[in-house]
């Protein structure tokens, strides 16, 4: 924990280097050494053995060991329990010694810290791999919308020939698409039905009216029964759509809830989507987050010189959306300033702030 140690045949410590005295900084160097990585201090360790005279190194870390040849060294993997031991036995002694610790309470605060802060890691890291499963999901929920707009605007000219009137006065798909499953010919629609369907009594009563003056042309049964038919299939479509959008909210909420909370998870997988990653997304500034969704228009404002978009996939969220036209742009950064943070907590810290940032968003 304090660092990494070269021994010799005897298990003596002939050469050794300290990591910070910080709990993240001695995680993070933990997690990459076990990933293989040659950290600050590995590479400082391989000096000393350089100086010293040592050609070959032998550790447990097969990944490590693959590292540390690519240095020079000649590397082979063995277990070394004896080693492994005298530092799990020794390990306090040793930091008082060094000085890296100033009293045993001080190395329990320091151990317990690290495991925690070594825990974290651990836990994103499976997240990390659950992020995987985001990528195709939402881009899979973007062709679903795409197949079922057009699926839907087939049904309205078909079933248009028959009842015209209705697409002007239903502008929902899925409703739209109900009224064909439940009703088929426009002369089995009545108010009330149309009640039982969760419409207003306003609407269903302009919707029954206009079944009755309709200037449509006449179905026979094999002409209803195949477009209600292909009805039936697109609500089933629409049903496997709701179940695609509970999954992938499920999964943002899971692996970046500050997100989650603020932008609202579906909006949110989109966002990480666009953005390539979680992690790329902590990355990149407010601006770019806020444009996220309009590339194409921003490409061409940099090569017309014409005005930059204000906002991307931002203007789904109802604080943008709802906005009047003239404030959308600055709804649209203060919201992206927002989800920057929330996407730097996901990644970096793992605290849940969204309710914060949420609060001091409708502040203002």
């Amino acid at each position: 924990m304090i660092g990494v140690h070269a021994f010799n045949e005897k298990n003596e410590i002939i050469a050794e280097s300290h990591h910070p005295r910080d709990a993240k900084e001695i995680a993070r160097a933990m997690i990459r050494l076990r990933n293989g990585e040659v950290t600050r201090e590995a590479a400082d360790l391989l000096e000393q053995l350089r100086g010293l005279g040592v050609e070959e190194v032998t550790g447990p870390n097969e990944a490590l060991m693959e590292s540390i040849a690519a240095q020079g060294f000649k590397a082979a993997v063995e277990a070394m329990p004896a080693a492994g031991e005298y530092l799990r036995d020794n390990i306090q002694r040793m930091a008082l010694a060094a000085g890296f610790i100033d009293s045993v309470e001080r190395f329990g605060e320091l151990s317990h810290s690290v495991n925690t802060e070594v825990a974290k890691a651990m836990v994103h890291e499976a997240l990390s791999e659950r992020e995987s499963l985001l990528m195709p999901t939402v881009q899979l929920l973007v062709e679903m919308d795409t197949v079922l707009n057009s699926l839907s605007g087939r049904m309205r000219e078909w079933y248009g020939i028959h009842f015209p009137e209705l697409g002007r006065r239903v502008n929902d798909h899925r409703e739209y698409a109900k009224i064909i499953k439940v009703f088929g010919d426009r002369s089995n629609i009545t108010v009330k039905r149309l009640q039982e369907l969760s419409f207003k009594k306003r609407d269903a009563e302009r919707i029954a009216a206009a079944a009755e003056g309709s200037m449509g042309a006449a179905f026979d049964e094999d002409d209803l029964a195949m477009v209600q038919a292909f009805t039936e299939n697109l609500l089933s479509l629409y049903g496997g759509r709701d179940d695609l959008t509970e999954y992938i909210s499920g999964l943002t909420e899971e692996m970046a809830p500050n997100i989650a909370y603020l932008a609202g998870p579906v909006l949110g997988a989109r966002l990480i989507q666009r953005a390539g990653s979680l992690r790329r997304m902590a990355m990149m500034p407010a601006s770019t987050i806020q444009v996220l969704g309009a590339e194409k228009a921003m490409f061409r404002s940099l090569k017309t010189k014409a005005r930059p978009p204000k906002h991307g996939l931002l203007f789904q969220h109802p604080y943008v959306h709802g906005a009047p036209r003239g404030r959308r742009g600055s709804r649209a950064r203060s919201l992206a300033a927002k989800i920057a943070i929330a996407a730097r907590a996901d990644v970096f810290s793992g605290e849940f702030i969204a309710e914060d940032l949420r609060r001091r968003l409708e502040e203002g």
